[in-house]
């Protein structure tokens, strides 16, 4: 490598670099004539690199040696297109920062006591900008970038620019507007290189990063579903905890469907699953890694019915509770169907339960069939017996004309007292009504005024009434 340089003379040197190991320089300085090189007091300098950018700070390093090592210690001091000063290492090394501000020559002079002045130039041309947009892109999708290149402040047209890394390998040229647009698709993830070239200018460079792709995150609302049961799925999609819009997603499996996600990650599918087994939501877009979640489609469930009561009487209305269950569980929105000695339905609230009316026309069975989707549906019965038949007593049985007379009604029925019952006497010029008591008693003041017979009546819903008679 040749460094052009000029010793305290004025003479012109071109340093020619033979080793460089462990901080030490050895060379040989030519000129028109092979001069110099022995005399212990010369001292030499370079600066690499040799040109930097105008306007943009820019590292370099310098070295001072003579003929056969090192010099530490040394004043370098700049001036021209650049300015700035500092002093080698004992190794002989400075790195300085320098910000041209012009185009042209910056002057290095290097000092130390008992050598003679060492100097060199390194040349400041306009420096090449770049910048890309946008600065990150993703791993096996293609993207536009857009790079600018610019010196001094203005676009730069004509500008070769290359591209490398991540997979990549692109070239162009800058338009009028110092612009060029390019599509990559790097296949690997890292670091992409942009660097910027053009005659008159120091190189410029950028690097955008390819980004290893996001993968998508799959979730459904229900996490299982019911063999040959019509229902709506909301399927979510997200990428590191936002939502992702526009994602297809399909089912696959046991059921089958498609939708895609709206600015909330969301799709609601509506499907029915054919089969048992496993129903994989897959979603999917371009740019990220693709992602799953599975729905379980199990086989229907049975129902269980249970009356309360368990019977009831014919010709008298009765409210009747139904509860059905699956398993333990309450089912909510099944139908329960009343056939046979009565008819009636109804739906099962969120505690399983429905309150029929029940008034069967005669005796007989009364059949309850619960059904709902996506379970099999089950019966129980119910017996619609017939009204039992009320007895009626009388005491005393025979009461005298005229003469006001306490009697006593005893209503039975099966043996038991019938509180509630109405007893009602009619005939031999009375009418007189009472209700029984807890006990089935009742108790009328009688006056029989003619002839003729006194009947009784023991009338109650549900029953059959009971008569006797009043002898006078």
């Amino acid at each position: 490598m040749a460094i052009k340089g000029y010793d305290d003379d004025g003479k012109t040197r071109y340093i020619v670099l033979i080793v460089l190991i462990g901080g030490i320089i050895a060379g040989y300085g030519l000129d028109r004539f092979i001069n110099g090189w022995t005399d212990t007091s010369r001292m030499y300098i370079i600066g690499i690199p040799g040109n930097v950018g105008v306007g943009q700070v820019s590292k370099v390093t310098f070295i001072t040696f003579d003929s056969s090592e090192a010099i530490g210690n040394v004043n370098i001091t700049l001036d021209g297109a650049a300015s700035g000063r500092g002093t080698t290492d004992t190794n002989g090394r400075l790195e300085l920062s320098i910000n041209a501000t012009t185009n042209g020559s910056i002057n290095v002079t290097a000092e130390k006591a008992g050598y003679r002045n060492a100097t060199s130039i390194i040349m400041a041309t306009p420096g090449l900008i770049i910048s890309a947009t946008p600065g990150s892109i993703t791993s096996g999708t293609a993207s536009f970038v857009t790079f600018s290149v610019s010196g001094l402040g203005k676009p730069v047209d004509g500008a070769a620019l290359g591209l490398s890394g991540a997979g990549i390998s692109v070239d162009g040229v800058t338009n009028s507007n110092g612009t060029i647009i390019l599509q990559l698709n790097p296949s690997n993830t890292g670091a992409i290189t942009a660097v910027a070239k053009k005659t008159g200018y120091s190189d410029g460079s950028t690097t955008i990063t390819s980004a290893s792709q996001q993968t998508l995150s799959v979730s459904s609302s229900q996490s299982s579903v019911t063999v040959n049961v019509p229902v709506f799925v909301t399927i979510t999609v997200t990428a590191g905890g936002s939502a992702v819009n526009d994602a297809v997603v399909t089912l696959s499996g046991a059921a089958s469907g498609t939708g895609i996600t709206n600015q909330d990650g969301k799709a609601i599918i509506s499907f029915t699953s054919t089969s048992t087994g496993t129903i994989t939501a897959s979603a999917s877009k371009a740019g990220y890694a693709g992602g799953s979640a599975t729905i379980t489609s199990a086989s229907t469930q049975a129902l269980a019915i249970a009356s309360s009561p368990t019977s009831v009487t014919a010709g008298v209305p009765t409210y009747v509770m139904f509860t059905v269950t699956s398993g333990s569980i309450a089912v909510s929105e099944s139908t329960v169907t009343l056939t046979g000695a009565a008819s009636g339905n109804g739906v099962t609230n969120q505690n399983g339960q429905v309150i029929i009316q029940v008034n069967s026309t005669g005796t007989g069975t009364i059949t309850a069939s619960a059904t709902k989707n996506g379970f099999s549906g089950t019966t129980t019965t119910l017996t619609a017996v017939g009204q039992p038949t009320l007895g009626v007593s009388a005491s005393p049985s025979n009461i005298t004309n005229g003469v006001a007379t306490y009697v006593t009604f005893t209503v039975t029925s099966g043996g038991s007292a019938v509180s509630g019952a109405t007893v009602s006497v009619s005939g031999g010029g009375i009418t007189a009504d009472a209700i029984t008591n807890s006990q089935g008693l009742a108790t009328l003041q009688l006056n029989a005024a003619a002839s003729g017979t006194i009947s009784v009546t023991a009338r109650k819903t549900g029953y059959i009434d009971g008569t006797t008679t009043i002898a006078h």
